[in-house]
């Protein structure tokens, strides 16, 4: 038998009375809108030093290793995460997978192919703000780039590397004879795609029963498109919001990374975006860190030197105290406890090239943290990622019971 939501009112009528009712907690819940859930994930494209980000210890009072020792402050609001991952190899050429699950060569087999994370919870909340997800990177993909976000068709998303472009993109209006060419170009955008999609629906009937499912996930992506069309419509002619910051000036990674914090902080501060990702790439300037300038690329491959290791950790002590800066950030306007805050990669060692035990550090979105929590390391008893991320969704409130491989929810945090 399905239970409807308790109110007031309808208590009051089922009982056939008149007198008031004291209050009720149970009630009070139930009247309650669901807040308002947000999710952000920074990830790199070269893992991290093992010694330097996992905790030694598990538990909420766990000793914070080096790296994470700028996270003292926000114990209780995050965990590290051991021996999690997607079961999968190769190298470079795995770590595209990090926030799918899927490889993109294995996509036409699954029911939603590998779209990533951010993509499926952009679906669930898709014209709710100006940009149903905001996808981000601190400079050019040079040197090694991250390949973090995809769509259910397969298509790799560009992030947007210039933070002055960000900045406009959020809070700075359109000329108004831009807005008008830009609802012009909709127009006809949408006519041509109301012709393709009348020509291939003609073709229907004369098509093999696999040439038949080839067009229809065409059909799907263009309606995909089309919703994509009128959602950013309904945008045009309401104003940005104005926040008490100047345009920023574009640089390298070191020096864009914060400042893309910050934005994306004053994204989510002004509901201009409920989902974002921010890219560390390959073209990290090292120089920055005081270390010699072999490049992040070279730096992740130390093959166990002392001296590359020590640089390493530097430019990754970097990534983590301004992620620390942020999620401080995101507490003081009060956002934390409603946004999944998740950093990692999808390589586990940079050295070896492998893709196993990833660095993964959750924080926010209302979980009870414990600090750092190891899974089990046995072959026939490793949890799959997939499940943290169906967790993830089903937090967010996207209904679905699968997410990429998972094979069940994540409730180690709950």
């Amino acid at each position: 038998m399905l239970s409807s939501p308790l109110s007031r009112r309808h208590f009051l009528r089922g009982v056939g009375v008149t007198l008031a009712l004291p209050w009720l907690e149970t009630l009070a819940r139930a009247a309650a809108p669901p807040a308002t859930q947000r999710f952000v994930c920074v990830a790199n494209p070269f893992g991290m030093i093992r010694d330097a980000f996992f905790p030694t210890e598990n538990g909420l009072n766990a000793t914070l290793p080096g790296n994470i020792a700028p996270f003292e402050s926000l114990r209780g609001k995050f965990t590290v995460l051991s021996n999690l991952d997607h079961g999968n190899n190769g190298g470079h050429g795995g770590t595209h997978m990090f926030l799918s699950g899927v490889k993109s060569s294995e996509a036409t087999a699954m029911p939603d192919g590998n779209i990533s994370l951010d993509q499926c919870l952009a679906r669930h909340v898709a014209g709710q703000t100006r940009f149903p997800v905001l996808n981000t990177s601190a400079g050019p993909v040079g040197g090694g780039g991250v390949e973090l976000c995809w769509t259910r068709t397969g298509v790799m998303v560009p992030p947007v590397q210039q933070v002055s472009r960000v900045f406009k993109m959020l809070f700075v209006d359109e000329p108004t004879g831009q807005t008008a060419a830009r609802a012009t170009d909709y127009e006809r955008q949408g006519s041509v795609l109301d012709a393709v999609n009348a020509q291939a629906k003609s073709m229907t009937s004369r098509l093999s029963g696999r040439d038949k499912e080839k067009l229809d996930q065409y059909f799907t992506a263009i309606r995909d498109v089309e919703k994509s069309l009128e959602q950013e419509k309904a945008w045009l002619s309401r104003p940005r919001p104005k926040v008490d910051s100047k345009e920023p000036k574009d640089g390298t990674v070191s020096q864009q990374l914060p400042i893309l914090f910050d934005l994306v902080a004053l994204a989510l501060q002004t509901d201009s975006t409920r989902i974002a990702t921010i890219e560390v790439p390959g073209s990290f300037d090292t120089a920055a860190m005081g270390i010699e300038e072999k490049g992040y690329h070279g730096y992740s491959h130390h093959g166990k030197d002392p001296v590359l290791m020590e640089g390493m950790r530097k430019v990754e002590r970097y990534q983590m105290l301004h992620l620390a800066k942020f999620l401080t950030k995101l507490e003081e306007f009060g956002l934390l406890d409603t946004t999944q805050v998740l950093f990692g990669s999808g390589m586990g060692d940079g050295s070896a090239h492998t893709n196993e035990s990833l660095p993964l550090l959750l924080a926010g979105g209302g979980y009870k943290h414990r600090t750092h929590i190891t899974l089990p390391e046995a072959k026939e008893k490793r949890v799959p990622l997939s499940n943290l991320y169906l967790s993830m969704a089903q937090r967010f409130g996207v209904e679905t019971g699968s997410f990429g491989k998972s094979k069940s929810t994540f409730d180690e945090l709950s």
